[in-house]
């Protein structure tokens, strides 16, 4: 499965947070260097700027990414998570998010709102196995 396995990441970085904290914790906790994310600068609703990270993983990588972000993820948030796991799903893809503040104090706390957005895809063939193969590939 790990050979069709992909996780990208998208974090919104507003004027007033520092790129270089997310970066360094993103490096940190989940060894994403800086050069491995896409950097776009964008003007946000009343004209300040927004700084979007984008980076794709994919295959071995992706994989990795996953192990660590299940293991610094609390037991009792990940129990939660798997048991609505229905609810995270779009199309044949796995959303997760990630408060973006804990992660700059290198803690990985689910949460939806000033969060990474992280998408998770592997192939699936049969809608009825969605739900296992996530579970198998986050309890892996």
């Amino acid at each position: 499965m790990e050979n069709k396995l992909e996780v990208s990441l998208e974090i919104i970085v507003h004027a007033t947070e520092e790129s270089r904290k997310i970066l360094d914790s993103a490096y940190e906790l989940f060894e994403i260097k800086e050069d491995e994310f896409l950097q776009e600068n964008l003007t946000g609703h009343y004209g300040n700027p927004i700084l979007l990270l984008k980076t794709k993983l994919a295959k071995r990588r992706a994989g990795e990414f996953i192990h660590k972000l299940v293991s610094k993820i609390s037991k009792p948030q990940l129990d939660e998570f798997i048991n609505d796991i229905q609810m995270y799903f779009e199309d044949s893809s796995l959303f997760v998010r990630i408060g973006k503040q804990a992660m700059v104090r290198k803690l990985v706390n689910l949460q939806q709102k000033d969060a990474v957005k992280i998408k998770i895809s592997t192939p699936v063939y049969r809608k009825d196995d969605l739900a296992k193969i996530y579970l198998d590939l986050l309890k892996s």
